[in-house]
């Protein structure tokens, strides 16, 4: 009887021990099943962290070099000792960065998070207008900092874009290490522990705490000057936008090309979408289909320019026309234009080749996909041997009632990404 009790305390010992055993499976299963699913729903969010692989003064990898115009490619390439090259905008750079991200050095953060407005409509959302306005401001802010000599870090989504690893800020308090690994929840609950909406700058606060974090687009702010080079040196397209560029530029297969940029205005282009302002740069001016065709008789001319000043005896049927716009009746109507105009009659007047994507331009308002169409539009336009974009009507006229600059700031940055000449660009006007 005593062994059977022994053998009944026994096998209940053990069935506590199963039971037990079982919970800590069940615990783990179950985390292990969270783990994965939030790595599931977070890939886009999950980082490897590489050795940094930034442009420096030691030489820039051809595959990088792709993009960059040459008047760039003496920046990112030095030969001797480091120390005798004459100082450029990517040394200065990499003077100030070297130890951005050591501990106690202070910096200033510049943050924006568009692309969050409209993904899932939860969470931290900072707009900070289009790719143009942001883009050439942050370049100017950058600027700024580099002639304090202080570091700076970039909080601000941007799909299609990689950037130097010493300028992406990573918040030290919501990225968990999973070696090697980073996991930004911050990214995935779209959310930030600090607040710039009041959009406040003081310049003279920059370098006084570790972290000051500044708006992309702060007000009030006056614009610099900045070297284009800038641009190259911290942001360059990821692998997959890099595909989608060769593979558009391999479908305009000329020797010479030209990039014709139409902004109808966001109160045109958007208009079945709530966009309240008044930015129509059309109406005024005959509508789109006048503009259409002012913008393509502005790039007749250029092309009669250009092939007047090179040493090419072809007709401008050599010439492939890229035509990019934030309206998607403007691509149709571009394009039953251009089918007319090669008509035999009409033989010569315009290039053989006519040229758009199938991007609709409504997708610019939101999403998180919004942002790389716009950034493979303005590649494109950027790698064009000449540009045609349109001017603002004149407000002293009362052709225009909103707050655009006097161009196109899209197109803007698109030319100095490509660094095009003065004498191959023209600001076409509408009237």
């Amino acid at each position: 009887q005593h062994n059977v009790q022994m053998m009944g305390s026994n096998n209940g010992s053990l069935r506590a021990k199963t039971n037990q055993l079982s919970l800590k499976h069940k615990v783990f299963l179950t985390f292990a099943i969270v783990l994965m699913l939030s790595c599931r729903a977070v890939r886009f969010s999950i980082l490897y962290i590489p050795q940094v692989v930034s442009p420096s003064v030691d030489g820039m990898s051809s595959s990088l070099l792709r993009h960059v115009p040459s008047q760039c490619h003496g920046v990112f390439s030095s030969s001797g000792d480091p120390s005798s090259v004459p100082e450029n905008i990517v040394t200065k750079l990499n003077k100030v960065q070297a130890t951005s991200h050591n501990h106690g050095r202070r910096s200033v953060v510049f943050a924006c998070h568009r692309v969050w407005c409209n993904s899932g409509n939860y969470g931290h959302c900072e707009p900070c207008a289009g790719i143009g306005d942001r883009t050439r401001q942050l370049l100017s802010l950058i600027t700024d900092a580099l002639d304090k000599n202080i570091p700076f870090e970039i909080d601000a989504p941007q799909p299609g874009l990689q950037m130097r690893e010493d300028v992406k800020y990573y918040s030290k308090y919501y990225d968990i290490p999973i070696f090697p690994f980073r996991v930004r929840l911050s990214d995935v609950l779209h959310w930030r522990d600090y607040d710039v909406s009041s959009r406040h700058i003081d310049m003279n606060d920059w370098g006084n705490r570790r972290k000051t974090f500044v708006h992309m687009t702060p007000k009030p702010y006056k614009i610099r000057q900045y070297d284009p080079c800038l641009f190259h040196a911290i942001i360059w397209p990821d692998p997959s936008l890099q595909r989608d560029i060769d593979w558009h530029l391999q479908r305009m297969f000329t020797s010479k090309r030209i990039g014709i940029h139409l902004r109808v205005g966001d109160a045109v282009a958007f208009e079945n979408n709530s966009i309240n302002n008044n930015d129509s740069r059309v109406e005024a001016v005959g509508g789109i289909e006048n503009a259409v065709g002012k913008v393509l008789d502005c790039a007749d001319e250029l092309a009669s320019k250009m092939l007047k000043s090179s040493e090419s005896k072809n007709s401008t049927s050599t010439m492939t026309y890229f035509f990019a716009t934030d309206s998607a009746k403007a691509k149709v109507i571009a394009a039953r234009i251009m089918k007319k105009r090669q008509q035999p009659n009409d033989y010569g007047k315009t290039p053989l080749h006519f040229y758009t994507t199938e991007i609709n331009p409504v997708s610019y308002l939101g999403g998180v996909s919004s942002d790389r169409e716009a950034w493979l539009e303005a590649y494109l336009l950027s790698m064009m041997d000449g540009l045609v974009m349109n001017t603002t009507p004149s407000k002293e006229k009362g052709l225009y009632k909103g707050s655009a600059a006097s161009e196109s700031t899209f197109a803007m940055l698109a030319k100095n990404m490509g660094m095009i000449p003065d004498e191959r660009v023209i600001k076409c006007d509408l009237i």
